[in-house]
């Protein structure tokens, strides 16, 4: 039987998972959390704290099933042991997924947090951070890379024999909120005539600026028919999925979490190191100082947090990415250059996520329009940009 949790609800239904008694609510403290999805953080009396997320359900009851592939992923490591200890200690510990009511039980660790909320807070960016995002990207792909077990194992879906009752995901609607890297081109290369009629007028304006540039698009044509999965990837690789420990810099400390798996498949690993790369420029764009008064050379240059503060993050994350993983330059020659790309896809998908979400598009989305076409259709060049540095140096581990 389907259940619709509330903040009263939830010690109801976690007692019955004997996680806690019928009296906890009294003696417990509770936080919800703003997300896409209901969220709420619980504090025991014993110390104990638990997420529990719950999926956003439809007028007829259903969910978009994304908790089936968080709970996978936990299915991937726990099936291959030898991948549970490489990448384990990096991964959100889920205790109990619910199919029927798409409910997830998660370990909530208190004492880690976002990871793009402390760089705003901080304006700081240690390499050493960006050196364990790229460790852990580079053995979670290295780790995969090429290797039909783990396809097939991903590829089949969820172990329906585990829950026999529980009915399928709408595979199709997954597919739609997912926002690959396939999805994101498909939408650019057939912009309908729907699009133009339902937009205000100021939104119009990305998708007049992106059908002038044939550049553009031809870039992100010949991005889409370079795709190459050949790993497992994350596909949602963004600074908010990443969590920080608040002792980080602790010679104990796991570092970092990467959680919010829900969108993990079979993909192209530059996908993944494009978008983190993609996540940190929005740091640098998003504090862009807009004014008529100023060229947009300048508009960069007078960020809040400039590029060339980003650049060590930058440098170091592909750098410990390119160490951990050698032998994707060997395979793929063009991987950088293909990450680069996704980057400026990335930047393109945020556009298209503040249209769609605040129903505007003005100065800092041309601007971000503008960098997001320099990394599509001149990665080389863009590369000295980002890395302040050129190929030979960045790939000299």
């Amino acid at each position: 039987m389907k259940i619709v949790l509330d903040t009263d609800n939830v010690f109801t239904y976690l007692a019955k998972l004997k996680y806690c008694t019928n009296l906890a609510k009294d003696t417990s403290k509770t936080l919800i959390i703003s997300a896409k999805n209901f969220n709420i953080a619980i504090e025991f009396e014993d110390g104990r704290h638990l997420l529990v997320k719950q999926e956003i359900l439809n007028d007829c009851g259903e969910s978009r099933g994304e908790f089936w592939t968080a709970w996978h992923i936990k299915q991937l490591v726990d099936r291959f042991p030898k991948l549970g200890e490489k990448i384990g200690n990096f991964l959100p510990e889920l205790l109990h997924f619910d199919p029927e009511s798409s409910i997830l039980i998660v370990n909530y660790l208190n004492n880690y947090s976002d990871l793009y909320r402390y760089y705003l807070q901080e304006n700081q960016f240690p390499i050493e951070i960006a050196s364990a995002i790229g460790q852990f990207l580079a053995t979670f792909h290295s780790q995969t890379f090429q290797q039909p077990d783990y396809q097939q194992f991903l590829e089949r879906g969820l172990d329906r024999a585990d829950f026999p009752d529980a009915s399928e995901p709408d595979a199709d609607r997954h597919i739609d909120t997912a926002m690959t890297a396939t999805d994101i081109i498909y939408r650019l290369n057939r912009i309908t005539p729907q699009v133009f009629q339902t937009m205000p007028i100021e939104c119009l304006q990305f998708f007049k600026l992106y059908q002038r540039f044939p550049s553009l698009t031809r870039a992100i044509a010949d991005l889409g028919a370079a795709i190459s999965p050949s790993c497992a990837i994350h596909n949602d690789l963004k600074l908010n999925n990443i969590l920080l420990d608040s002792d980080w810099n602790s010679t104990q400390s796991q570092v970092i979490r990467v959680i919010d798996w829900e969108r993990a498949s079979w993909g192209d690993p530059a996908f993944d190191l494009g978008c983190i790369l993609g996540s940190y420029l929005e740091i640098w764009l998003d504090g862009l100082a807009i004014s008529k008064m100023l060229s947009i050379n300048e508009s960069l240059q007078l960020a809040v947090t400039p590029l060339e503060l980003l650049q060590p993050s930058l440098f170091t994350l592909v750098q410990s990415y390119l160490a951990g993983f050698p032998t994707i330059l060997a395979t793929r020659p063009d991987f950088l250059d293909r990450a680069i790309q996704f980057a400026g896809l990335a930047l393109i998908q945020r556009i298209e996520i503040s249209i769609d979400s605040h129903r505007s598009f003005g100065d800092r989305g041309i601007m971000m329009l503008q960098v997001a076409k320099q990394l599509l259709c001149t990665p080389q060049a863009a590369m000295k940009t980002l890395f302040d540095c050129d190929f030979d140096r960045l790939v000299s581990c």
